[in-house]
């Protein structure tokens, strides 16, 4: 705990707090996976795959905001699709199986990521299309509460079948450029993903190909680019200038 202005206090939150890689043997009966991440008080995402075969391997994409029962592939470009029998419930302590050979099929073996939304970690967005036609000129701008510049953004509609989109820092020259997770294409350039417009600690934009007109998405949101706020701790060697160096004092303890 940390004491705050006016005596008040404050909690700190740690990385065990908010984010877990839990791997676990299915045992082919409703269970809870207990990794210590309050995901129905606080919120965010599940990624799930099984690990010692591929039948029956997709991967499971759960979330908070278009509720758990829910989920996603990410290895495909399915819809989304609703199973109360997989991801089936959020608890304080994580999440709840049921029986599905995909989450929990007796003796395999699964490796779990869960990510709970804070600031300057992982946020968890929902909207709804507002563009036209292809091509057209439309784009939007989407609200997160990172509180700071994304390093990764990840784009999927759920309301009929599309690519996974994945806008990153280190492939953001123009803003053009996309990942198609489902894909082992490599990077493809075009301005209708994010409109050349880089994210901002309040706010990321996505173009035409992400904004159809009524359709349904899903954005997963994770912290990692630059931050100017007074609290930020960290610094960024990114090999651009031979000078680059942090400078410590000479202290008796090191």
């Amino acid at each position: 705990m940390l004491l705050g202005a006016g005596g008040a206090v404050a909690t700190k939150t740690y990385v065990d707090d908010i984010f877990s890689t839990y791997v676990y043997t299915g045992n082919g009966s409703a269970r809870s996976i207990n990794n210590g991440i309050d995901l129905s008080g606080e919120g965010g995402m599940v990624w799930i795959k099984k690990r010692n075969s591929a039948t029956g391997g997709n991967s499971h994409i759960a979330d908070t905001a278009r509720g758990i029962t829910k989920y996603l592939t990410s290895n495909e470009n399915y819809a989304e699709l609703t199973d109360a029998n997989r991801t089936s419930a959020t608890t304080s302590q994580g999440f709840s199986l049921g029986t599905v050979t995909t989450v929990n099929n007796n003796n395999d073996t699964y490796a779990s990521w869960t990510f709970r939304k804070a600031p300057g970690f992982c946020d968890v967005v929902t909207y709804t299309g507002t563009g036209n036609s292809p091509n057209s000129d439309s784009h939007l701008d989407i609200n997160h509460s990172l509180g700071s510049v994304p390093g990764m953004v990840i784009v999927k509609r759920t309301s009929g079948s599309s690519d996974w989109f994945v806008w990153h820092r280190d492939l953001a020259t123009n803003n053009a450029k996309a990942i198609l997770l489902n894909t082992s294409a490599a990077a493809v350039s075009h301005s209708g993903y994010w409109n050349g417009t880089a994210p901002t600690a309040s706010q990321f934009t996505v173009g035409e190909f992400l904004n159809g007109s009524g359709s349904t998405y899903v954005a997963y949101v994770f912290a990692g680019g630059e931050s100017t706020a007074a609290t930020a701790r960290s610094v960024d060697f990114d090999g651009a200038n031979n000078g680059d160096a942090l400078s410590v004092a000479d202290f008796p303890n090191f």
